[in-house]
């Protein structure tokens, strides 16, 4: 078994642990963290006109990217939880992602 389908399967004993309600909310706080974490990157990133050592720019993305994996983590298990299959996800992505591509051309 790949490590993939390990980290998989754990997590969606966590979910089948935890359920529904304990698990929506903690994709509440991560949503939160998330949020955070990108809010910070940018302030680092940019700078606001000051210069940022580059540690600092170093631990702002490795936030960035824990908080993506925490994220991503809970969609997975509150998908799983609700039953949402991958190709309805699919469809409403396709869906979006013409969308923007129409609003795109339309805006030349």
């Amino acid at each position: 078994m790949s490590n993939m389908c390990k980290i998989r399967e754990m997590n969606l004993e966590t979910a089948k642990y935890y359920g529904y309600e304990a698990q929506s909310n903690q994709l509440v706080e991560e949503c939160a963290e998330l949020i955070q974490a990108v809010n910070k990157y940018r302030r680092v990133e940019t700078g606001l006109g000051q210069p940022v050592a580059e540690d600092k720019k170093a631990i702002a993305r490795d936030n960035l990217v824990e908080e993506i994996a925490d994220v991503e983590l809970m969609l997975e298990q509150v998908k799983y939880l609700l039953q949402i299959p991958e190709d309805e996800l699919l469809a409403v992505k396709t869906f979006k992602v013409n969308r923007t591509r129409e609003r795109m051309e339309n805006s030349k």
